[in-house]
């Protein structure tokens, strides 16, 4: 998780050769998230899917300027995003629609451990438009925006 969220570090210190490398390391031990494991979706959402993003828009922005560093790279970070998106979309389904605290990421709400919690998480749900929204218009599905529209209307009028 720590490589993913520091990406962006890499080039603001404008060390694009290192940016690729690591790039190529998420893609490579990252690409499926269907883990049997219960997850912060405050920590998966801020960390892994907005890391995921801004390192897509930057990898991009580098393939596009530089002609050689990242000229292979074809949207595996995004589609990554997408993927634990919807993995964490589970989490959403609680009364208010606030996100459960936890989810998990093969069985969403279905974990035997999960199933009697009612513990929501208003951290991620002050948090969650910015990930969300910028991963609805990457993607063109708009599911994930919808449901942070949601947990925002419900904030304010709560």
């Amino acid at each position: 998780m720590t490589l993913v969220d520091t990406l962006d570090t890499l080039v603001v210190l404008g060390d694009f050769e290192e940016f690729e490398r690591a790039v190529k390391l998420v893609i490579k031990d990252n690409e499926n998230f269907d883990n049997d494991i219960i997850v912060s979706v405050f920590e998966i959402n801020i960390r892994m899917v907005g890391g995921l993003l801004s390192a897509h828009l930057l990898a991009e922005k580098i393939a596009t300027q530089n002609g050689t560093i990242l000229n292979w790279y074809n949207k595996e970070l995004l589609n990554m995003a997408k993927d634990l998106g919807y993995r964490l979309l589970p989490a959403f389904n609680s009364s208010t629609g606030i996100p459960h605290a936890r989810v998990n990421l093969r069985y969403g709400m279905k974990d035997k451990d999960l199933a009697k919690n009612k513990e929501t998480c208003t951290a991620c749900a002050g948090t969650i438009l910015l990930e969300f929204a910028t991963l609805s218009r990457l993607t063109g599905d708009p599911v994930f925006e919808r449901c942070a529209h949601k947990v925002i209307i419900t904030i304010y009028f709560v």
